[in-house]
């Protein structure tokens, strides 16, 4: 769905505002931090781990059960190997390429891959829609064991740069001209909410078909091809005509978000199922076979200070909700019209994050195309420490309850090894409670 014009603006004018105030006190927490360590000196002794972690849904396998799966595959033009492929997709705020270095190399070393590439290589994603632009920058890094035998290739979409833009509109804020006249605080919030409290109402306004097609055609290049294949620094329309089918069935495929990326991810894997009615989607995905193709994937979806619920605040659910059972099941009606087999999502959020929303059991019969076919796991989790000030209250940092996401060995776990499973990470056996869902 193509959202635009200044009533779906407004709409969201009260959330982002919101938003965009509880990130200018996060990005202060640096500057806090100083005034606040004298206070939290006392708990900075090591002592025992209390911080908690609920898991509520179905079983889910981590992607090692991919990796396990990897070996020879027939293919179009022979065997080859079985790939693993993970694209991750940043939230709101200027993003440099190699933002997700940390979370790749810790899931890398999950995954027992000690080997990387030197050499990263780059696309830039261009589509039909808007012929001739750049939207976006996708690094590729291939990380495999020593023998070689398992492999995942990571791909890294930074999209900030089509905001760009539009937020020059109010660039002229953070010049010597305005920010001299504030106090030091006030303008290191300023500048933060100048960059981070833009990108919702651009991404719901103009700009929303541009960051969709580069999620569209990130993913398309992951289909494309294998490491071999790809050409350093590749400026081009991905044509999905050209990719054979076997390539798509045989590999596997994960998508990691965080932020505001957790809902242009759904809005870009939702609006697959419009490819043979939106002529927009024919334009950035112009090969209806893929459908066929896709009918017969799992796709997980790991969702980092998932932000889906405040994101859906003003708008329409999907025209299909509330028929799994008619669209995802062996003996559903419409299971012919399906878009995936399941596409498994599971959202992460810190309590005592600001701006993450746990999401409520019946979210997805109410807001999520059945013809995706979803599922959802909701991970509540302490990814920052608790800590006492002056012994009469209790706070966590709120950039660390956003961000911390890629350094948090049971986040990392979990998207390694899932729940409910033989593999399960031990730190997530002993420090998690799985509350299963049927």
């Amino acid at each position: 769905m193509n959202i635009t014009g200044n009533k779906d603006r407004s709409r969201f004018y009260t959330a982002v505002v919101l938003m965009a105030a509880a990130l200018g006190l996060n990005g202060c927490a640096s500057l806090g931090e100083g005034i606040a360590r004298a206070a939290l000196k006392g708990n900075d002794e090591k002592k025992e781990d209390t911080r908690q972690c609920t898991i509520r849904g179905p079983a889910f396998k981590g992607v090692v059960g991919d990796m396990e799966r990897q070996g020879s595959v027939q293919g179009s033009s022979g065997p080859r190997a079985r790939k693993l492929k993970v694209l991750m997709v940043h939230g709101i705020g200027t993003h440099l390429p190699g933002y997700s270095t940390m979370l790749a190399e810790n899931l890398a070393r999950a995954l027992q891959l000690d080997v990387v590439a030197n050499q990263t290589k780059e696309i830039l994603p261009e589509t039909r829609l808007f012929p001739g632009e750049k939207l976006g920058i996708v690094r590729v890094n291939r990380f495999t064991n020593k023998s070689g035998t398992r492999e995942m290739l990571f791909y890294e979409l930074t999209w900030s740069g089509i905001t760009e833009p539009d937020k020059q509109l109010i660039a002229y804020d953070d010049s010597g001209e305005y920010s001299f006249r504030r106090a030091s605080l006030n303008n290191t919030m300023k500048t933060f909410v100048n960059n981070y409290f833009p990108d919702p109402l651009i991404y719901y306004g103009d700009a929303h078909e541009r960051i969709q097609s580069a999620v569209l055609q990130s993913f398309c290049w992951t289909l494309s091809g294998d490491w071999e294949d790809l050409l350093d620094r590749t400026a081009s329309v991905c044509d999905p005509s050209k990719l054979p089918r076997d390539r798509l069935v045989g590999d596997d495929y994960v998508f990691i978000s965080h932020s505001l990326g957790s809902r242009i991810v759904t809005d870009a894997l939702q609006r697959i199922a419009g490819l043979t009615t939106d002529k927009q989607v024919r334009m950035i995905l112009p090969d209806k076979r893929w459908l066929a193709a896709l009918r017969d994937k799992e796709f997980k979806v790991f969702m980092l200070a998932n932000q889906l619920p405040l994101l859906q605040l003003g708008r329409a659910a999907p025209e299909i909700v509330g028929q799994f059972d008619e669209y995802c099941t062996a003996r559903g009606a419409k299971r012919d019209q399906r878009v995936f087999k399941r596409l498994n999502v599971v959202a992460f959020s810190d309590p005592n994050d600001i701006l993450s929303w746990a999401v409520e059991p019946d979210y997805v019969e109410k807001n999520m195309d059945s013809r995706v076919c979803p599922t959802m796991v909701n991970i509540i989790i302490n990814v920052a420490e608790v800590k006492d000030i002056f012994g009469i209250t209790q706070v966590a940092n709120p950039g660390e309850a956003h961000s911390g996401y890629d350094h948090d060995e049971r986040v990392v776990g979990l998207i390694a090894n899932g729940i409910g499973n033989e593999q399960v990470e031990p730190l997530v056996k002993q420090r998690c409670t799985w509350v299963e869902t049927r």
